[in-house]
Formats: C-alpha cells, structure tokens, sequence
C-alpha cells in the first residue's frame, strides 16, 4: 500500500509538470503563432507589399518642361535594395503629359533605386544591355563613334534618378522623378570668309573636340574624348553657317573651321574664345571673325530660333 501511494504521488506530480508547461506556452501565444515568430509573418507580408511609385517631371535647364512634349518614351532601370538589376519599365510620353504615376512591384525591397533615360536611339548612341547578373554601376550611355569621332550626332538625351522607400505601415506616396536633359546645343556662324579666302569655292565643316563620350549611371559624363564633324555652307553673306548641332556638355571644347580638309580656324587661337563651354539644357550661339581673329558667345534658352543676319 505504501508503495501504491509513492507511485499515485509522482503520477500526479508528473502530471501538474505537464499542466504547468501547457499554461506557459498558452501565456506565450501572444507573443508567437503556432510556433512561428510574429516578425517572421510581418517579413513576409512587407515583402509581398513592396510596391513603389512615381510620377515623371521633365526638365531642362532647371526649368520644368514637361508640357511641351519633348520627352517621347521613357526607360525606367528599377535596381533593388542591394544595387542589384531587377526589371526594365517603358513608359510613353502619356505618363509625362497626363501625371499618371507608374507603379513598380519589387518583392523582398524595402527600397529601390529607378534610373531613367530618355531619349535614346538605336542609331545615336548604346546602352548597357540589362539582366538579373548586372549591378546600378553596370549601367552605361556611350554616343556611336569610329575612331573617337561621334558616328552620328546625340538625340535629345534626358536622365534621372530616384531611389523610393516603402512604408509597410500605410500606401508608399508617390514620389517624383525628375529627368533633365543631358545635352547641350550649338549654332556655329564664321564671318569675314570672303576677306580673307582667295575663292568662295571648296566643301567646309567643323570640328568640335574635347567633350566626353559617355554617361554613367548617375549620369555624370566619362568615357574617352570624342569629336564632332558638323557639316556648314557658306551663305550669299560670305558666312559658314552650320545648322544647330546637338553635342555632350563639355567644360573646355575646341572649335576649328575646315575648308576642303584644310583647317583655316581654331578657336583656342582667337581672342576671347580660348576656353569654351557649353552646357546641358543650352543654346550656345558662337560667331567668329576670321578677319579680325575674333569671337563671341550668346548662351539662349534651348530651341531659340537663331537668324543669322548680316549687315554690311
């Protein structure tokens, strides 16, 4: 009997162990579900909601031109939280027009960077061909060229950056992306020809050197240096005139004047033209005298209609 009794004791100790155990895993429910961490759930539904999204601003020369419709189509290169490529987006030039945001799904990124590029030609210029093994510095914009002179001249190139935050909270805001033209222009004009050429007759063009020939993906310019040739007329004034070229921005460039490969001007040879400049988003008018070694510039808004008038 004594014996039996020990034995109906550690029964019921045993048993009042397991109660206790079951109480505390009970107590402990509100902290984990079904043995499964809390944070584990919340992970997984943060990644299913990572959405983004944008609105698209064009600007040129710090001011906004989106109305004006000179952004055709749009590519959005959408990197995730590592820098790592994740999908290619084309938008038309609707999204610009009409504000209409453009939502981006990247699962498992609390944030993206976007990079944009408008603008671009299959026949002007190549960009970096993108898959899931490329990174955000892999990302490159280079003008066609043959032996360092450009292959065909820039088109209207406008890029953009933005890197988007989620809010696991509530909706992600529409952010801005705002893409600015990358390019520069210039009108070239040399007077004083007649005066100094023994005959009007020959083929004439220009050179521009020293400007970049790539961007990288922050768009700032790299590359090797590469140089323009813009073909020009000699007008019934006695004037070369070349129409306005579109080139890469450049801090220091050279212009030189050519007739029938001959160089007959170097703009680091005349009086205040020594160091040129052109900038993004730009007109530069540059007029040179031949007669006189001399030469001016008048920055203008872009597409300002330039007349070349003579008065003799």
């Amino acid at each position: 009997m004594k014996k039996g009794k020990i034995f109906t004791n550690c029964l019921f100790s045993v048993c009042m162990f397991i109660a206790m155990i079951s109480l505390a895993s009970c107590s402990a429910d509100g902290e984990t579900s079904n043995g499964i961490d809390n944070s584990i759930i919340e992970n997984a539904t943060s990644q299913e909601n990572s959405s983004f999204s944008v609105v698209l601003k064009a600007y040129s020369d710090n001011k906004d031109i989106t109305v004006k419709g000179d952004v055709d189509q749009t590519t959005l290169f959408v990197f995730d939280q590592q820098g790592d490529f994740y999908k290619q987006i084309n938008v038309d030039r609707t999204y610009l027009l009409q504000a209409k945001p453009i939502e981006i799904a990247c699962p498992g990124s609390k944030q993206i960077t976007v990079v944009a590029w408008a603008g671009i030609s299959g026949e002007n210029e190549t960009i970096s061909a993108m898959n899931q093994a490329n990174i955000i510095s892999d990302l490159q914009v280079s003008l066609k060229q043959n032996n360092g002179v450009a292959a065909s001249l820039p088109g209207d190139l406008f890029y953009g950056q933005v890197t988007l935050k989620s809010n696991t909270s509530t909706k992600s805001s529409t952010e801005t992306l705002k893409i600015e033209r990358k390019v520069s222009s210039i009108s070239l004009v040399t007077k004083g020809i007649i005066k100094v050429l023994d005959s009007k007759e020959g083929d004439f063009y220009y050179k521009v050197k020293k400007t970049k020939s790539s961007f990288n993906h922050n768009g700032e310019l790299t590359g090797e240096d590469i140089e323009y040739i813009i073909p020009a007329t000699l007008n019934e004034k006695g004037n070369v005139v070349a129409d306005n070229t579109t080139i890469l921005p450049a801090s220091n460039i050279t212009v030189e004047l050519y007739k029938d490969d001959t160089m007959i001007l170097s703009s680091e040879n005349v009086k205040n033209l020594e160091k040129v400049s052109v900038n993004e988003g730009e007109l530069s008018e540059m007029t040179f005298d031949l007669s006189r070694n001399s030469g001016n510039i008048v920055v203008t808004d872009w597409g300002t209609v330039i007349q070349h008038v003579t008065i003799d």
